[in-house]
């Protein structure tokens, strides 16, 4: 009996969870290193942030408690300017019935307690020396009107960036505004570091001449960028023949002379006469192989080998890709905690789509810019066919779309689940589509 997506996704997490070394799954890295790195610990904030009240707007600094006045019977307030105050000076005096002009980013005078933009006094400029405020500016300028509050973004000494942060350019721009340059080290999670096994007779590595009946690898470059961008703390390649007894014996090496927490093999696991994994891993590990309810991606392995997590996938790159992405990033994300996890949506297909029975289909698509549905959703159309082997299609890809189980057409306007995935192009649809 085939398992279900969701069921095989479980056992993978329950895999990779044997294989958890607390004390690897953390580094000090500078800031320079660590950017799409995760944070392992709260970064407090040296400095509040702002660092000083400051004015949001070019204006004039003014207390509020002077503007009070202002009503029917004055429709309009003047105040004579007794200063400017420009970003980067020392924080000057604001006498009792006066305004100060100010720009944004300056410190706000002390005794100010609001600011009234210059285009909402009278003469709109700053070549003045009394401006006259409204009754109704006046009634909108509160305290803490268009005042940024020191600390209002984050209190010094409090959480700035939780555990579980990416350092992603906003996050670096964070650290930076708390004084923290690249030399500035960070707590970040440190991915598995991973063997990834690939191969068999007929498969070349990319750059050699190609012979006869043979393929270049092109899972081995797969999985090794697809692991480094979900965080892995390093990937080794490991290329191999159909012999089944080197295999085991080149395996036996490496994990007895190498610390590795995570085994990803690609092919090798179907119902063929040279399954080289499968055959091997059968009699030298405590496997579970089988077949998930999925096209592509059907057949799948998971077990331990000398105490290492070992997860198998099926040899064809579009089924070794996917299945990453619907299994090995949630438990990458949920054991290691070195990659942000898989975050599903919806959106309305653009084209009917057949389904299969008693199998999910995870089909290559594009979101569609020229369209949406009628709710404003999305629109996305599959790219590429169903065959596990059209790796080029996938490439074109920026989503996979979960088509449900079941001997059915769906229709356009169906709303479908949809992962975001790296790639697709830009500009256009490549030639072909």
């Amino acid at each position: 009996m085939s398992r279900s997506i969701e069921h095989h996704a479980l056992a993978v997490r329950a895999t990779l969870e044997l294989g958890y070394d607390a004390a690897a799954a953390t580094v000090e890295l500078p800031l320079a290193r660590a950017r799409g790195a995760v944070l392992a610990r709260d970064l407090r904030a040296p400095i509040p942030l702002p660092p000083f009240t400051n004015s949001q707007m070019d204006g004039y600094a003014v207390r509020a408690a002077d503007l009070r006045s202002a009503g029917p019977t004055e429709p309009a307030i003047t105040l004579p300017v007794s200063g400017m105050q420009a970003a980067g000076s020392a924080p000057s005096a604001l006498a009792p019935a006066t305004a100060v002009a100010v720009m944004t980013g300056a410190a706000l005078p002390r005794g100010a307690d609001a600011v009234i933009p210059v285009e909402r006094v009278t003469p709109p400029s700053f070549d003045t020396d009394r401006i006259a405020i409204s009754a109704e500016v006046a009634a909108d300028s509160v305290p803490g009107t268009f005042v940024r509050a020191e600390g209002s973004d984050v209190a010094r000494g409090a959480v700035a960036l939780p555990a579980g942060t990416v350092l992603g350019p906003a996050a670096l721009g964070a650290c930076a505004a708390l004084g923290m340059d690249e030399t500035a080290t960070v707590t970040v999670r440190r991915g598995p570091s991973v063997l990834v096994i690939t191969g068999g007779d007929e498969v070349l590595w990319p750059g050699t001449p190609l012979t006869p009946g043979a393929i270049y690898d092109a899972n081995g470059s797969l999985l090794t960028s697809w692991l480094g961008e979900a965080g892995a703390s390093s990937v080794t390649m490991l290329s191999v023949t159909d012999d089944p007894h080197e295999f085991s014996r080149r395996l036996r090496e490496y994990v007895d002379s190498s610390a590795v927490h995570l085994i990803v093999t690609s092919g090798g696991i179907s119902a063929g006469a040279f399954e080289v994994v499968r055959v091997s891993l059968e009699r030298d590990a405590n496997m579970w192989f089988g077949h998930v309810a999925m096209q592509p991606g059907g057949p799948q392995g998971c077990g331990q080998y000398r105490g290492v997590p070992v997860i198998c996938f099926p040899g064809n790159p579009v089924s070794t890709w996917v299945s990453c992405e619907v299994f090995l990033r949630p438990a990458l994300s949920r054991v290691w905690g070195c990659c942000a996890p898989p975050l599903w949506g919806s959106a309305v297909l653009t084209e009917p789509v057949r389904g299969l029975p008693g199998r999910t289909q995870l089909r290559r698509g594009v979101l569609d810019t020229a369209a949406e549905g009628a709710a404003g959703e999305p629109a996305v159309r599959c790219v590429g066919g169903v065959s596990s082997h059209l790796l080029m299609s996938a490439a074109r890809a920026n989503v996979v779309l979960w088509i449900p189980a079941g001997d059915h057409e769906l229709p356009a306007g169906t709303r479908v689940h949809m992962l975001p995935v790296h790639g697709g192009t830009i500009g256009g649809e490549a030639a072909g589509e």
